[in-house]
């Protein structure tokens, strides 16, 4: 007996700034990282590598906004991740 499978619905497609990161786009400073480069006045010159990872955050933070405000790709992205593991597991117990 064959087994009713529910069709799945269309992908959501999110824009490319998500799926990508492009540090250019995310170097100008926000409020948080201003007060920290205010606050270190006798570190001298803010380390790139710094710039880097609040460049990073920054888009991090953007993408989360993004899920909030489209939550089918939210889900989307869920039942990737939750399938993902499904199939990392059976293939886990077929080596063995």
């Amino acid at each position: 007996m064959a087994k009713w499978r529910p069709a799945d619905s269309p992908r959501v497609e999110p824009p490319e700034w998500y799926r990508t990161y492009h540090p250019e786009a995310w170097d100008e400073p926000d409020a948080q990282e201003r007060s920290m480069m205010a606050g270190s006045k006798g570190y001298g010159e803010w380390p790139a590598e710094l710039h880097e990872m609040h460049a990073y955050r920054r888009w991090q933070h953007a993408k989360h906004e993004y899920r909030r405000q489209h939550p089918d790709l939210a889900e989307q992205e869920f039942k990737d991740l939750v399938e993902g593991e499904r199939r990392a597991r059976a293939q886990e117990r077929y080596r063995l």
